[in-house]
């Protein structure tokens, strides 16, 4: 990342664009850059079916552990405490330029495509940053985190505190300034 945050990556590139099986595709590619949900999951090696898909159908696709994935360390969770569509967005800029730089990616035709957080991840790169994103596939994200805090089920009460540390305070005015301030539908006319 551009912070030094190491940043572990899988990618799946279509069978015959990779004919000397480098990790390089002999011609950059679309690319759909594919976030995980949670955040606070991973992506891990093994077959994944919407890599398998994608990647039939001529795309490269790249699933990076941004900050907050866990299995990594307390530290690298920890570093995305606030940093919805802040520190958390860059590691995903940082990975689509890295794809970009190495010949993967076609610069103009990347997707960001994800459910949960990674819907929320994708309606944050068309609003924050579309010069970086030719489409996106949003499954399920939340476009205001406002809303999304406010409406909490009874069952996920407890964890209300991580949420307050993770993601931003509701009860204060400067932590409602900052949901606001990275909830996509604030920016819809980007």
């Amino acid at each position: 990342s551009r912070d030094g945050m190491p940043l572990v990556n899988y990618l799946s590139l279509p069978v015959d664009s990779d004919p000397d099986a480098d990790g390089k595709p002999t011609a950059a590619l679309p690319m759909v850059l594919l976030v995980h949900g949670g955040p606070w999951g991973r992506d891990s090696w093994g077959y994944n079916p919407l890599h398998q898909l994608l990647a039939n159908r001529g795309y490269a696709v790249l699933s990076v552990n941004y900050r907050g994935s866990t299995g990594f360390g307390k530290k690298f969770v920890n570093a995305a405490n606030k940093e919805w569509a802040g520190k958390m967005h860059d590691d995903l800029i940082d990975t689509v330029d890295w794809a970009v730089a190495q010949g993967i990616a076609q610069a103009d035709k990347v997707c960001i495509m994800g459910g949960s957080y990674g819907g929320y991840a994708t309606l944050v790169g068309l609003t924050f940053t579309p010069e970086e994103f030719a489409c996106g596939v949003d499954i399920v994200g939340p476009s205001n985190l406002v809303t999304l805090l406010k409406t909490i089920p009874p069952y996920w009460k407890p964890a209300m505190e991580l949420f307050n540390t993770r993601v931003g305070n509701l009860s204060t005015k400067d932590g409602l300034a900052l949901l606001e301030s990275r909830s996509p539908l604030n920016f819809i006319d980007k």
